[in-house]
């Protein structure tokens, strides 16, 4: 039989395979066939490119590489692979949602190595799949790891999970390790505690996540031991990448539970003693944000892009703010709006034979002629309305600036307070129904603005979201843009920064026609809403400038740290963008 033959009888062994390998989980399971693929060329454009199977949780697909599975000599079991890439689908990591809670839990216990996640992930899903397999399910996992092992492996990483595995099924020792010269006590005394932590936590298995990586570390802590086991596990990583192309929301907050699940099982004692309160004090010590309870931006992109390899950095950066401004928002416009309104009739037109039959003017009909042909002559009266709509309530747009100068943190690496404040006044002004235009401006030399007053919660948040990190204040020339003219709706300005405004103020350019007071004049005259300037200041600097800005009309709110920018945003929200509509 030649090799395409060959591949072909394999195919047709294994689809006929695959409703077995469902049934061995449940016989209502509802998966897609896997994608069967004849060549490992054809499995490398699917995204499969060292194993032989993989899964995708965002469209619910296995990847099954064919050719791979015969140069291994797997053909013979369909159902255990099979069966186990459904195990992903159906038990861990199952979801989106799920698989980035484990790869969040296991980079707690992986300190200063959280790149290695979704690896110990994958192994961590493994161990419990296959065990279920071969313990309640009467698989034959344990030879296929017989047949995977035929290159000797110098990783201990690779000893210590055969180990666990001879552990876990009570094997005899070295049945799933060709080279026992990497047995030791303590590789044995680990496999252990792993076969332990698996049984224990098979119904709560996120919750044992922290622990297995924490028990892991030792053997991945350096690169060339981490190198070392990647190659040995090679064929067996089916979902590393198993969030590619999938976006998850809520990831943002500090999870208690991933913290006090992060603990050594070595070390653990028997006392059984609440770790809740050292978590708390831990994630009060590593949280950013409101109350400490968010992860660091840079930690969090990291922690999504693990999930996602293919997401962007900056929706990434857009959600992280969101996330945390969401509680900070207005409600939703909840009255009906029902402006009082008089009937008024404004003609007739034809009546036609579809039209209700009360509906025919009959004064108007015989007028025009005595003798009735209907759907020639007849006529009907039309009305229309006059309202008054002095009760209505339309939200004024605003206009938010932000200094993004170079004093300014970078929002994707450090937590922004300024960055957070304009999401919560933007999305606000969203939700009421306003329309919103955002400037990020660090001058003299960059500035970054969105196409005009906009709705587009997206856009806004991309502008918002970003960072310049030139300059040394917001450019006041910048008003100029959309309040060069009297605004036809009007709008709200709010401007934060710091003393450095008062600089850019004073600044005279050679050939500059008008001077960047008469511009920020302009500009709230112009605007016809609340200007308010939002300082990182002293109260007791710059009196005589602040007097000449609040002449003009100026609203001036101190804020002498930056976590004082919560409050003023959700004030700020509340009063111009709360219950705005009346019955």
């Amino acid at each position: 039989m030649n090799f395409t033959n060959h591949l072909n009888s394999i195919l047709e062994q294994w689809k006929e395979n695959w409703p077995k390998a469902k049934q061995v989980w449940n016989p209502y399971v509802r998966l897609r066939e896997p994608q069967w693929c004849l060549s490992s060329k054809i499995a490398s454009a699917e995204g499969l490119t060292q194993s032989f199977a993989m899964i995708r949780l965002s469209d619910h697909r296995i990847v099954i590489d064919l050719e791979k599975i015969l140069q291994h000599d797997l053909s013979l079991f369909s159902t255990e692979i099979l069966a186990h890439e459904i195990g992903h689908h159906i038990y861990s990591p199952a979801n989106l949602h799920d698989n980035a809670m484990l790869l969040s839990r296991i980079r707690w216990g992986l300190a200063d190595i959280e790149d290695r996640a979704p690896f110990v992930a994958n192994l961590y899903a493994d161990l419990l799949i296959n065990d279920t397999l071969q313990r309640t399910k009467n698989l034959s996992m344990a030879r296929v790891y017989q047949k995977i092992n035929t290159n000797e492996s110098n990783s201990k990483m690779w000893a210590f999970f055969m180990k666990t595995y001879e552990h876990l099924w009570r094997l005899e020792k070295g049945y799933l390790l060709n080279n026992r010269n990497l047995y030791s006590p303590q590789i044995d005394a680990d496999a252990a505690i792993a076969a332990s932590l698996i049984r224990s936590y098979s119904k709560r298995w996120l919750d044992g996540a922290g622990r297995f990586a924490a028990l892991v570390y030792p053997y991945i802590m350096e690169e060339n031991e981490y190198q070392d086991a990647r190659k040995s596990f090679t064929l067996q990583l089916d979902s590393e990448n198993a969030g590619e192309g999938g976006m998850v929301a809520g990831l943002a907050e500090i999870d208690i539970d991933s913290i006090s699940e992060a603990t050594d099982p070595r070390q653990e004692s028997g006392s059984g003693n609440n770790n809740t309160g050292n978590s708390l004090e831990k994630s009060n010590s590593t949280g950013e944000g409101p109350k400490q309870r968010y992860l660091n931006p840079g930690k969090y992109i990291d922690l999504l892009k693990q999930v996602n390899p293919k997401a962007n950095k900056q929706e990434l950066i857009s959600t992280y703010y969101k996330e945390i401004a969401l509680p900070h928002l207005v409600k939703f416009p909840l009255e009906t709006y029902n402006p009082s309104s008089m009937t008024l009739p404004e003609g007739t037109e034809g009546w036609d034979l579809s039209d209700p039959f009360e509906e025919i003017d009959w004064i108007e009909t015989t007028i025009s002629s005595p003798i009735i042909i209907p759907g020639y002559n007849v006529v009907k009266r039309i009305y229309g309305s006059s309202e008054d709509d002095s009760e209505t309530h339309k939200p004024l747009d605003i206009y938010i600036g932000i200094d993004c100068s170079g004093s300014m943190v970078n929002p994707s690496s450090r937590f922004s307070w300024p960055v957070l404040a304009a999401s919560i006044i933007g999305l606000s002004a969203l939700r009421a129904g306003a329309k919103v235009m955002g400037c990020l401006s660090g001058e003299p030399g960059s500035f970054m603005e969105s196409n005009g007053f906009i709705s587009s919660e997206r856009d806004i948040l991309a502008v918002l979201t970003s960072y310049l990190g030139t300059g040394y204040s917001f450019g006041v020339p910048r008003l100029n843009t959309p309040f060069s003219n009297p605004s036809k709706i009007g709008s709200h300005i709010v401007l934060v920064t710091d003393d450095d405004i008062f600089s850019m103020l004073d600044a005279v350019k050679e050939n500059k026609e008008e001077s960047n007071w008469v511009i920020i004049e302009r500009a709230l005259k112009n605007a016809g809403g609340v200007g308010t300037l939002v300082l990182h200041s002293n109260q007791e600097w710059h009196k005589e400038e602040v007097t000449r800005l609040k002449e003009m009309g100026w609203f001036i709110y101190y804020v002498t740290n930056e976590e004082q920018l919560l409050d003023f945003a959700s004030k700020f929200s509340t009063n111009h963008y709360s219950n705005r509509r009346k019955g």
